[in-house]
């Protein structure tokens, strides 16, 4: 059985726009670029490549509005905006992928983070063949996605909104999926019933689905993902909607099936907390192009080097001018940003002297020119949030 994308669905890159993207890499970040490298090498080792993958949505418009867009066309148009295809003759586009690249090994999840709109969803559809790049490489294995057969990929796939048969149960869902994954009857019935003890789901097993909580389909969603532990497993927000003890229980189950079995992970996530929790790299998806990559630990301490003050005080201006301006507790070098009329929160990069900052916070605490403060070092929240601030939005481009 072929896979549903062609050949014919992927262009060849247009010399000048790889030769751009190429310098687009070597001046960005070095980890973005070397990862690039990595893959261009050592893609046919890896349970999942991707590389150099872009991908433009048609655009249907008018004919009026077609000459509007045709009379200002840039030589080099910015995220989100409508522009002519350089790969399909008049029709009009917007860019949602552009010229990414990573690689993931057995054994590892993958983190894919990025503000709505950033490109992650996209990439994961692509990835799994339900929709087609528009240029770029994708390989299962070291085969490209559009030549390998479907009954020769193993991949599982939870989707970002819960995928199932209104009228299976739970139990019906999973045995139907180990069995199109090769598994005999009696095993399909036995290792069912392990998946099913595994997630505490022994008096839901024979509910059918349309009546399952929120919860409880998104557990079924990624037991159908996993079950049968397959070489590759896509999780797009795999705990969205679960409330925390229930995340907290899939958690494991991920951790655990990463652990014991070969696959290669790829995981979307709005949680900083999860993805900490879970990924042992990540790569950070801004206006559709990969802006960092590399472990939480990694890219804290490059990106995070800095530490946040945030003071609560009846008198702002007072406790700027005299601790801030006049005393130099932070040095000259801060950035200042006003939270709200009575608190303010500065970031600093410090070296040393770190100490010496509860001495005198709480000296001022004591004095009353302040109420409250909180002193720490970046998170990977904030540097998310940092990079977050760079995202352009398809209506604020358009």
């Amino acid at each position: 059985m072929k896979n549903q994308t062609n050949a014919r669905d992927i262009y060849d890159p247009i010399p000048e726009i790889q030769e751009k993207n190429e310098r687009i890499l070597k001046e960005g970040d070095e980890d973005v670029y070397h990862e690039f490298r990595t893959i261009q090498d050592q893609y046919k080792n890896l349970p999942i490549s991707v590389l150099q993958v872009c991908k433009e949505y048609p655009v249907n418009l008018s004919r009026k509005k077609e000459e509007k867009e045709l009379a200002k066309q840039r030589v080099d148009p910015k995220f989100g905006e409508v522009h002519l295809s350089k790969y399909k003759k008049r029709t009009f586009v917007k860019t949602a992928v552009d010229d990414v690249s990573f690689g993931v090994n057995h054994h590892e999840c993958f983190g894919l983070l990025g503000p709505n709109g950033a490109g992650k969803s996209t990439t994961l559809n692509m990835i799994t063949s339900t929709i087609p790049q528009t240029t770029g490489k994708i390989y299962y294995d070291g085969t490209e996605s559009h030549v390998a057969r479907l009954n020769d990929i193993s991949l599982g796939y939870c989707p970002q909104n819960d995928t199932y048969w209104k009228e299976l149960t739970i139990r019906e869902h999973i045995e139907l999926f180990l069995k199109i994954r090769g598994y005999p009857p009696e095993k399909c019935k036995e290792y069912t019933t392990q998946y099913i003890n595994c997630c505490n789901l022994e008096e839901h097993q024979n509910k059918r689905a349309s009546k399952l909580s929120g919860g409880t389909k998104r557990k079924l969603c990624l037991l159908m993902a996993i079950c049968g532990y397959p070489n590759q497993i896509l999780l797009d927000e795999p705990t969205a909607g679960m409330d925390p003890s229930t995340r907290r229980y899939v958690w494991n189950i991920i951790k655990q099936t990463k652990k014991e079995n070969n696959s290669a992970f790829i995981m979307t996530t709005h949680s900083m907390e999860e993805a900490e929790n879970l990924c042992d790299r990540i790569g950070i998806l801004i206006n559709g192009r990969l802006v960092c990559i590399g472990s939480p630990e990694h890219i804290k301490m490059k990106y995070g080097n800095s530490y946040n003050l945030e003071t609560q005080s009846s008198d702002l201006e007072r406790f700027h001018r005299t601790v801030i301006e006049e005393g130099g507790l932070l040095g000259p070098d801060y950035k200042k940003e006003v939270k709200s009329h009575n608190r303010i929160n500065y970031e600093v990069v410090l070296q040393h002297g770190v100490g010496k900052i509860f001495g005198w916070m709480e000296k001022y605490k004591a004095q009353g020119l302040i109420s409250d403060y909180s002193f720490s070092q970046t998170t990977l929240e904030q540097v998310f949030i940092n990079f977050a601030k760079q995202q352009v939005t398809f209506e604020d481009s358009s």
